[in-house]
């Protein structure tokens, strides 16, 4: 009995080729779009917020190196903000396309624990993996953005 599912080995000479952008057709842009997730404030939900982010991603043109730093990042700003299995509060996740980037703006409602200070690790993971990011709203908040890569020009 199968379960429909198919997996193919790419090799290792696909590897060279994870720094193109994922397209299957015509890049879908929207400035202004954005997705808003609101889940419980557990470690359990910085699964569902790191996928969002790199869905996005992948539509709005990042490579998938790009998009998996992305991810990275929102995984990181997420366990910040929402360390243990408790739940206090609700993390709102909200990704914006922009202009020239994707905003992804991570929030605690008041019941939640904030942030008060971000460890060297995380840091570092930060700021390898996305353009800028803040701490806000008195450690309830988190903005990453990181920019779109320029459209590559077509040579026919």
């Amino acid at each position: 009995m199968t379960s429909g599912f198919r997996a193919r080995f790419l090799g290792p000479s696909r590897a060279s080729t994870c720094a193109e952008p994922l397209r299957s057709g015509p890049l879908e842009r929207n400035v202004g779009d954005n997705i808003r997730l609101t889940m419980p404030a557990t470690a359990a939900s910085v699964r569902i917020a790191r996928a969002g982010a790199v869905a996005l991603a992948t539509r709005a043109g990042f490579t998938y190196r790009q998009g998996e730093e992305l991810r990275l990042a929102v995984g990181e700003a997420a366990a910040l903000l929402a360390p243990g299995d408790d739940g206090r509060g609700a993390l709102e996740v909200v990704y914006t396309v922009e202009d020239e980037s994707l905003r992804v703006d991570l929030s605690l409602t008041d019941e939640g624990t904030a942030v008060t200070e971000v460890p060297d690790i995380a840091v570092a993971v930060l700021d390898a993996s996305v353009d800028s990011w803040r701490v806000g709203n008195g450690g309830h908040r988190i903005v990453l953005r990181k920019h779109v890569p320029p459209e590559e020009a077509d040579d026919d």
